[in-house]
């Protein structure tokens, strides 16, 4: 992990909280999933470009989702995690398409913990899991 210097400039949401201190599933369900495309400043207008900047999904402990099953319970009333997947795009945003990560359920590869932006509120707001790569299961 990179030193940050006491006087860098810092942004919040890109610093890893210490994840030992959470239940991080080692296996999710992707509920839902969306890519996200990079915006560039053109003549003070924000504008959309084709790069994408990072995939967002809503998932479910795989786990969790089992035993409720097994048990003859719905996952439905089961909290979603926010979930961003931050590299290898081009390969993933494939999949993503046309609703392919829906349903899919994946291994996280080096799940990292992140504070959670919350747009309503304008603030900083619970917490993310981000991940460098996936592993579908089963394909």
């Amino acid at each position: 992990m990179a030193t940050i210097k006491l006087t860098d400039t810092v942004s919040l949401g890109d610093l890893n909280l210490e994840k030992s201190q959470f239940e991080i599933p080692k296996k999710v369900i992707i509920l839902s999933a969306r890519i996200n495309n990079k915006y560039n400043n053109i003549n003070g207008e924000s504008v959309q470009t084709d790069e994408i900047s990072k995939i967002t999904c809503q998932v479910q402990d795989a786990e969790k989702v089992k035993v409720l099953k097994e048990m003859g319970m719905s996952a439905d009333d089961l909290k979603t995690i926010p979930l961003e997947i931050l590299d290898n795009l081009d390969k993933i945003s494939k999949i993503a398409n046309n609703d392919g990560l829906i349903e899919k359920s994946i291994e996280l590869v080096n799940p990292q913990v992140r504070l959670a932006w919350n747009m309503n509120r304008k603030g900083w707001g619970g917490i993310k899991l981000t991940t460098s790569d996936i592993k579908i299961i089963g394909e």
